[in-house]
């Protein structure tokens, strides 16, 4: 099979998951809603209904997550071993699909497996889905998850460094809107950042 072909195989499968990952975010947002109530009022009253309405939309289930999070294996494995030019090609790939709602999640999966003695593999599993997210979200909460990824490797004895650096060089370039500064640059300075002089440092100390 060829890369081509693999790209290709790997869109479909994500194709396939739009309308389950949908309807399942649908019903999600539904049952948050309900259980949350009318969005008004005091902060510190609806900071309280938060726990309710995240305990609601939870108790609908994993819904395709798993199977979502099967294909981000191979996906987050193939842009590894590809060259810059093919990872854009596979970030773009994703951001069409429903499924990059999940990239954080899944960010975070591969978190938790590293701190309970995982395969390395899942750290570079980890900073792939990272470089493909992109910060299209809120990279806020991007760079709080790689801290996370990146104590979870620590604690099991791995260094990220050489990761961080290998996988900037396939990530995006460029600064988009959403983000203050390029993935590519996020990921290769995060070590020198003030939010890694802040918040992950004295973790490490």
């Amino acid at each position: 099979m060829t890369d081509e072909v693999s790209v290709g195989d790997l869109g479909k499968r994500l194709e396939r998951l739009d309308a389950p990952i949908r309807i399942w975010r649908e019903q999600r947002d539904r049952s948050f809603d309900a259980a949350f109530g009318p969005k008004k009022g005091k902060l510190s009253n609806l900071m309280a209904r938060m726990p309710q309405a995240a305990n609601a939309a939870a108790a609908l289930g994993l819904g395709p997550r798993d199977e979502v999070f099967a294909v981000f294996d191979e996906i987050c494995d193939f842009y590894i071993h590809s060259d810059p030019s093919r990872c854009a090609l596979i970030r773009g790939i994703v951001h069409e699909r429903e499924a990059h709602f999940l990239l954080g999640e899944y960010l975070a999966y591969a978190s938790g497996i590293l701190k309970q003695g995982g395969r390395p593999e899942w750290l570079e599993r980890g900073i792939a889905a990272a470089s493909i997210d992109d910060q299209r979200r809120d990279y806020r909460d991007w760079l709080m998850s790689l801290g996370d990824l990146y104590l979870s490797a620590r604690a099991a004895k791995l260094d990220p460094s050489p990761v961080l650096k290998r996988i900037a060089e396939l990530s995006n370039p460029e600064r988009h809107a959403a983000a203050p500064t390029p993935t590519r640059d996020a990921l290769r300075t995060f070590e020198d950042s003030a939010y890694f002089a802040t918040s992950i440092l004295p973790q490490l100390i």
